[in-house]
């Protein structure tokens, strides 16, 4: 999984490929470092090997997995809280595990509320990021464009 050129995911930054991997001296402490460009903003994450695990570093999913997880997107939710706070809560919980079907299912949810126009403004910034988050993985799985991943996310939604 460390090497150059895999496609990776980092729950909260989002996709990425491994562009080296290197050691690099911290104060005077060296160690081995994994370089990861992020598709999104096009920016640079360095992690130290040693703290992969706590970052839950994995691999992007198969083409398989990501049409199962698009069947997610165009479901009907099944349950939405209807307090907030708790919905709101419950949604980073799924954003932090990294999954993506979880993450497909926060992006389902809240573009249904927001159809419905019951979607509270503080709510638009979990969306974001889960839509983002899932926008990266859909990038290099299909080899496509931001703009495209995006697309397919909301055609996928309004079904």
């Amino acid at each position: 999984m460390l090497s150059v050129g895999n496609k990776v995911f980092v729950p909260n930054y989002g996709a990425g490929v491994i562009k080296s991997v290197e050691f690099r001296k911290v104060y005077d402490t060296v160690y081995k470092c994994v370089d990861i460009t992020l598709t999104i903003d096009n920016m640079s994450l360095l992690i130290p090997v040693s703290r992969i695990e706590a970052y839950r570093m994995r691999e992007v999913v198969t083409k398989e997995t990501l049409e199962k997880c698009l069947l997610v997107l165009s479901a009907k939710p099944a349950k939405i809280e209807k307090k907030w706070t708790k919905r709101y809560r419950e949604n980073n919980d799924k954003i932090y595990t990294g999954d993506l079907s979880k993450e497909c299912e926060v992006v389902r949810d809240l573009y249904y509320l927001k159809k419905k126009g019951i979607m509270p403004p503080g709510e638009q910034k979990i969306l974001d990021k889960s839509e983002s988050l899932v926008a990266s993985e859909i990038m290099l799985i299909l080899d496509i464009n931001l703009q495209e991943a995006y697309k397919i996310i909301k055609e996928t939604c309004n079904r």
